[in-house]
This record gives C-alpha cells, sequence and structure tokens, in this order.
C-alpha cells in the first residue's frame, strides 16, 4: 500500500519448511524514497512477528487509512486473522491481535470501498483445525477455504460488522488434492464507480469475476438469515 505521505508499505514473510511443523515469521518493508531503500520492521531476521504458541504468521495486508493511519492484517493458524495498528504512517506498530474475523489458515483479503472510509474483508468464516502445519490433504483444513464470506468495517477496523455470505464451491473432489478441490482463498478486488469486482481463483483452474454494486452488501445474507 502507498500512504497518504507516499510512504510504500509492503507485507512480506520467511517461511522455514525444515521445521516440522512448520514456521513463519511475518515482516513490513519500508520505504520512504519510492523503493530505493527499505526498512524491516519489526525487527532483523529471525524477530519477526509470530502468533504466540502457534510459530506462525504470514501474508500481512497494509492498508492506508489516511492521516498517517494503517491497519495491517495477517494470515494465522489460530482461527482468526490477526491486525496490528500504526498511527505514524507505518513506522512504528501496535502488537498484533486476533480480530473476531473467524479464518482458517489462509491469506487475508482486505480492501477499501468507494467512498475511501468503509474497509471490507473478506473471509472463510470458519476455521476446524487450529495445526501450525500446512497440509494440502487434511481435508478438514482445506475445506475450511470452500465459503466466502465478507465483513465491513466502518472505522479503520476497530469493529467489524456481522459477516454474510457471497458463495460456497459445491463441485465434487474431483482434482487431486483437497487444497484444490475447495480453494477459493486469495480473492483480489478493486472498486470502480460504485461497483465492487472480485476476481477468486477457483479451485486453482479459473479465475472467477464477480461484479457486486455497493448498495446492494447489506441484501447479502447473515448466518442468522441462512440458518434459522
Amino acid at each position: 500500500t502507498e500512504t497518504d505521505q507516499g510512504t510504500w508499505l509492503l507485507g512480506t514473510h520467511e517461511a522455514d519448511w525444515s521445521k516440522n511443523p512448520l514456521q513463519t515469521h511475518l515482516y513490513l518493508l519500508r520505504s520512504t524514497d519510492r523503493g530505493m531503500t527499505w526498512s524491516l520492521l519489526p525487527g532483523s531476521r529471525p524477530h519477526g512477528w509470530q502468533a504466540p504458541g502457534f510459530g506462525r504468521m504470514d501474508e500481512g495486508r497494509p492498508i492506508s487509512l489516511g492521516g498517517g493511519r494503517v491497519l495491517f492484517m495477517m494470515r494465522t493458524p489460530a482461527g482468526h486473522l490477526w491486525a496490528s495498528r500504526s498511527e505514524d504512517d507505518g513506522l512504528t506498530w501496535t502488537e498484533p491481535q486476533p480480530t473476531p474475523l473467524v479464518h482458517p489458515d489462509a491469506p487475508p483479503m482486505l480492501f477499501m470501498l468507494s467512498d475511501g472510509k468503509t474497509l471490507i474483508a473478506f473471509h472463510h468464516n470458519r476455521s476446524h483445525s487450529k495445526s501450525s502445519a500446512l497440509a494440502s490433504n487434511n481435508r478438514a483444513m482445506m475445506a475450511d477455504r470452500s465459503e466466502l464470506w465478507f465483513s465491513t468495517s466502518p472505522d479503520g477496523g476497530l469493529t467489524w460488522g456481522e459477516p454474510r455470505f457471497v458463495l460456497v464451491n459445491i463441485l465434487g473432489e474431483t482434482l487431486e488434492n483437497h487444497w484444490r478441490n475447495y480453494n477459493c482463498a486469495y480473492v483480489d478486488a478493486f472498486t470502480d464507480q460504485g461497483d465492487l469486482h472480485l476476481f477468486i481463483p477457483h479451485r486453482w483452474q479459473r479465475v472467477l469475476h464477480l461484479q457486486i454494486s455497493e448498495k446492494d452488501l447489506g441484501r447479502f445474507p447473515s448466518a442468522s438469515e441462512l440458518w434459522r
């Protein structure tokens, strides 16, 4: 992300697959000279962020909130997305904490709506396997990526609305592993004249393009409306 002060912030991580279970550290690269030089936060390797008790945190997504404020959302295997905040243009950060957004060991998918104030976070809203290991043959872990929900925040991620349902993958288990059978993660999005365009890597075989009017987001059903 680029802040309103022109600072570039890039989520990055390292992974040690020689460890069993896998270990990862999350970092943030910060540049104030348009990428000529970079500083590594929160410190030099191997002193990145991790979720306590899991030895994991990766695939961070920073997003500028304006006025020097930045939200940094993080992938963990702990059953929720985590987040950290900066009030000084990404120079210092709060200690990462879990958000109320239920999510498996999968990436954050965080965007700003066209009003420039409302955040929308797409998440899977289920987590049945809180393991530090990441295994494509773990059916419960991979099946948690089969549903796509979203929550919105009017206050820069301090509070989040009730999750609303977008879609579910209902195809049969025809591919070689559960990761590909169920995967609807790694969504990208942008807004254009009040429309939200979603690009979903469906089962890692094709990209689905969904176009949603922002004014219709409130019409998507919540869990309480789906299962009464």
